[in-house]
């Protein structure tokens, strides 16, 4: 009979013995099939009934061959020992796949062995992924703020923190717990370093992570420390919203019925910008008055201006803007993207409505002297007058600029004459071109009036005195003296 043969019998004659007393002990890990590899933390258990004291815990090969002590006294109520895997009392294990271990209760035949064998191996490498700041990189996704669609840098650093080399792997980039891109590496010696990037269209709402050894191709002394992510990575969505309210240019809910009023309101996107973003207004029920899609929104302080001009009829109304009205933009807040505005036409009594018009010319630079305040033009040459015309506050109404010129011997003839419909500014631009035919002094006279549809509506200018403004010319043949 051989040795393994002779270790085994005595070991069942012994369990029957001390089963047949009630006292029994039990080996529950390792208990065949487990691989721990040397030097790694391990842990030896038990159950034992009926038996008290210490148990000696040894070493051996399946073949029944002692290899040495794991630990001389342990009690056996423990139950458990924390074992460096392959360390003895003298000595170490070597890597092989033919072990078990076996427990006795010391100063009794109560034993008992692993039910098949188990495997030490040799140090594992360990790969992981460090962290993100070791070597000098600001950020491990550039840009870290970002909107769904934009295209994302993804920067990671491989540490191997063992003396083993491991390879080969794949590091992979996992969206919403699935590897969606992957970068192979042949190998990474021992406490080697290694780098790599993924470029992403980024998504919204679920958790980016960078995996080292993805699909478990090494084994590793610590698996734990293979995922990465970056906590301050914020995927934003814009906030499309009113920067100011919807406001009347009546400065009142209840303007004037008949009169034309400016609508408006700003509006803007809040912390990310975006694109392809519609605005539409009218009234509520009734007409849609504006349609605009902004190419761009900025989302760093960039305010739109939105409006339309309606002439109000009596009665209760609302009026509305509503941004992103197809919903084509995805946003952090979906709830304030509309705006209504209730006002009330009142009918106005008839010449009830004071409106106050000026004129005003943009003096040029160039003038002859202070005591004529004249300006040196050249016969046959086009000049330009400008100047604005105020007094455009509350309801928006319409006006007529004319313009004319006097000559000597006096001859009064009109150069410019233009409406302005519903403008829609406080202060309103103008300009024209004039070319001088006759040498002398001429006087440029601009005059503003009410125009046809605001004094039909009883509208009255307040004040007559500054509807005109003039200037006085000298035009001159040849090339004009510069003063």
């Amino acid at each position: 009979m051989n040795q393994a043969k002779l270790c085994l019998l005595f070991a069942a004659i012994a369990f029957l013995a001390a089963a047949a007393s009630g006292q029994t002990l039990t080996v529950l890990s390792p208990n065949g099939g487990e691989s721990w590899g040397l030097g790694d933390p391990a842990t030896i258990t038990w159950t034992s009934a009926g038996v008290s004291g210490d148990v000696r815990i040894n070493l051996y090969r399946s073949s029944g061959v002692v290899v040495g002590t794991i630990a001389n006294s342990v009690p056996v109520a423990a139950g458990s020992y924390s074992w460096t895997a392959g360390m003895l009392a003298t000595g170490s294990a070597a890597p092989g796949g033919d072990y078990v271990v076996r427990l006795r209760v010391i100063g009794a035949d109560t034993m008992d062995s692993s039910n098949a064998a188990f495997s030490l191996v040799g140090p594992k490498p360990n790969i992981h992924i460090g962290s993100m700041y070791e070597i000098g990189w600001d950020h491990t996704f550039l840009p870290r703020v970002f909107v769904a669609g934009d295209t994302v840098t993804i920067q990671y650093h491989l540490l191997n923190d063992s003396p083993n080399n491991a390879g080969p792997f794949h590091v992979g980039l996992r969206v919403g717990g699935s590897i969606i891109a992957r970068n192979a590496y042949a190998e990474l010696v021992g406490g080697g370093e290694g780098s790599g990037q993924f470029t992403w269209t980024a998504t919204c709402g679920s958790p980016v992570e960078v995996v080292a050894d993805c699909d478990g191709e090494v084994a590793e002394s610590n698996e734990g420390d293979n995922v990465m992510t970056d906590s301050g990575l914020v995927c934003s969505q814009p906030d499309l919203k009113f920067f100011t309210a919807l406001s009347c240019s009546s400065g009142t809910s209840t303007p004037k019925a008949g009169m034309r009023y400016q609508f408006r309101a700003d509006v803007d996107s809040e912390r990310v910008r975006a694109d392809n973003v519609r605005v539409i207004g009218g009234i509520v029920g009734g007409a849609q008055l504006y349609d605009h899609t902004f190419p761009v929104m900025a989302g760093d302080g960039g305010i739109e201006t939105v409006e339309f001009i309606w002439e109000v009829p009596e009665g209760a109304q609302r009026v509305y803007f509503e941004i992103d009205p197809d919903n084509r933009v995805a946003e952090s807040n979906e709830g304030n993207n509309r705006q209504e505005l209730a006002i009330t036409g009142v009918a106005a009594a008839p010449f009830g409505e004071r409106y106050d018009l000026s004129v005003r010319i943009t003096k040029p630079g160039r003038m002859l002297s202070a005591r004529t305040s004249a300006i040196e033009a050249q016969q046959g040459k086009p000049m330009t007058i400008s100047g604005e015309v105020r007094g455009a506050t509350g309801a928006i109404r319409d006006f007529k600029v004319t313009a004319t010129v006097q000559a000597k011997p006096p001859k009064t003839v009109v150069v410019y004459e233009q409406d302005f419909i519903d403008p829609g500014m406080l202060v309103v631009p103008f300009s024209f071109s004039w070319t001088p035919t006759t040498l002398g002094s001429h006087r440029i006279t601009v005059k503003v009036a009410l125009g046809v549809h605001a004094a039909g509506a009883g509208v009255v200018d307040a004040n007559a005195a500054n509807n005109s403004d003039s200037l006085p010319v000298n035009v001159v043949a040849g090339k004009p003296r510069l003063h």
